[in-house]
């Protein structure tokens, strides 16, 4: 039986290893640890599970359906998260119509009033047009053009600029060089013996993507801290970064969609950098959701030169 390496995985499917682990933690994928290797590998019954669970993550089928759908034997599960998904859909787009009017009907008005300068409101219309046309094309759907259409209807919501400062921080990698694995479960309390606890949203705590899609740990510490501990400290530089909310099951797409944004910026451009992760939900009400809410962070600089 051939066995995936994770980073292959990784870079074949688009999909980060947090993500992957999250998939493990629901009970919705399986990775197996051969002797003498530090990395996952994954086989190919669990590689034709993940391609199943993508797919119904761009169909917009939330996490906690697609468990059920699997734990179930039947199709009763996964028709009803279809039929679910299409009555939200049809809110949706029945929103989208009335939006669609009104905005037919002022532009109409604008007409008849007898207004020249009305570019932006027939752009307007003529790109409203083309949104709701476009799910009447026939036109075949490759899982490309699905992961296009999943992250439109995403969308990004609340981008901020925030400035990190340079801190000191005690990261989950290991004086020895080796990464710790971290579960959702033991993050919470990887450094309580050192006296020391996250707090979702108080920039106090983050995950940094590091080379071959690791992901780091990293914990504020005072500076004349004297670490004892198994784990190596860094000096954090901190700097200007681009922030967006996303829930852990859209992270990645979260993350696609902020770097365009920034792309797209005259104010901002991208900054080399590591990415990052903030949770933001109290770990006891994100358990209770069985939602965990992120910020995702992506490094820029101003362009302008204006301060902050």
């Amino acid at each position: 039986m051939e066995l995936i390496r994770i980073n292959e995985v990784v870079e074949t499917f688009g999909v980060s290893s947090r993500t992957l682990r999250y998939y493990e933690e629901k009970g919705l994928l399986w990775s197996k640890h051969p002797e003498n290797k530090a990395q996952r590998y994954y086989d190919e019954a669990a590689l034709e599970r993940l391609k199943q669970i993508m797919v119904l993550r761009k169909l917009q089928i939330p996490v906690k359906d697609i468990v059920s759908i699997f734990e179930s034997e039947g199709m009763s599960v996964l028709i009803q998260s279809f039929v679910d998904k299409l009555d939200a859909l049809d809110l949706e787009i029945t929103a989208l119509s009335e939006l669609r009017r009104i905005v037919d009907d002022f532009l109409h008005k604008m007409l008849i009033s007898g207004v020249k300068k009305i570019s932006a409101i027939t752009l307007l219309y003529e790109e409203t047009e083309k949104r709701l046309t476009v799910a009447e094309e026939n036109e075949s759907v490759s899982f490309e053009r699905l992961s296009e259409v999943s992250r439109k209807a995403l969308k990004l919501h609340d981008v901020r600029m925030i400035r990190l400062p340079s801190v000191r921080m005690l990261t989950s990698r290991l004086k020895t060089g080796q990464i710790e694995s971290l579960d959702l479960d033991k993050m919470q309390h990887l450094f309580d013996p050192y006296g020391f606890n996250p707090h979702p949203g108080f920039h106090n705590c983050f995950y940094r993507k590091e080379a071959n899609d690791e992901w780091v740990m990293m914990i504020e510490i005072p500076l004349d801290y004297e670490n004892e501990s198994p784990y190596a400290d860094v000096q954090f530089q901190g700097g200007l970064y681009a922030a967006a909310s996303s829930f852990m099951e859209d992270m990645d797409d979260t993350f696609v969609l902020l770097r365009e944004w920034i792309k797209q910026s005259t104010d901002f451009q991208l900054e080399t950098g590591a990415d990052m992760i903030e949770e933001i939900l109290p770990w006891d009400i994100a358990i209770k959701l069985n939602r965990y809410q992120q910020d995702v962070y992506i490094p820029v600089k101003n362009t302008r030169g204006a301060s902050t």
